[in-house]
């Protein structure tokens, strides 16, 4: 009886091995990644590599053209000032709309910095009825920005 019992889970071990090694799994498609000069070393097309997506935003906001503005962010992106509570999804798009699109919000001789998914804008920012230095810090994922960080 013993030995039937063993040749038993002997052959159901066999067979989920067997299962295993008949199914064929793609392997991941490898993540973008960013050499020391910004340059994308392979992954994606270009609109989904950070300093794309972060430039286009930029380049957007210079002409305030709202569609393309929200269009680089994902649906439950955040916003936060300094180290304050983050804002997201629909308060996102919200203050996306009232701070940034409705009062003409852009960045003037701005600086990208990338450092992997994060990209660093530096700048003159301005909008109507306020100037400030920018320092952002925006987090891309999948070709959209999911964080947007002012920094102080």
């Amino acid at each position: 009886m013993h030995n039937r019992i063993l040749i038993a889970l002997a052959i159901v071990n066999m067979s989920a091995v067997q299962a295993c090694e008949s199914v064929q799994t793609p392997l991941p498609q490898s993540r973008e990644t960013v050499s020391e000069s910004s340059e994308p070393r392979e992954g994606g097309s270009e609109l989904s590599k950070p300093r794309a997506v972060v430039s286009a935003l930029v380049d957007a906001m210079q002409t305030n053209d709202a569609e393309r503005i929200r269009s680089l962010f994902d649906a439950n992106a955040s916003q936060a000032y300094g180290d304050g509570a983050a804002k997201s999804g629909e308060a996102f798009f919200r203050w996306l709309d009232s701070d940034i699109i409705e009062r003409q919000g852009r960045v003037e001789n701005a600086q990208l910095a990338v450092n992997g998914n994060e990209v660093v804008v530096t700048g003159q920012y301005r909008s109507i009825g306020y100037a400030s230095e920018a320092n952002f810090l925006l987090t891309v994922e999948n070709g959209r920005i999911i964080n947007w960080r002012m920094r102080y």
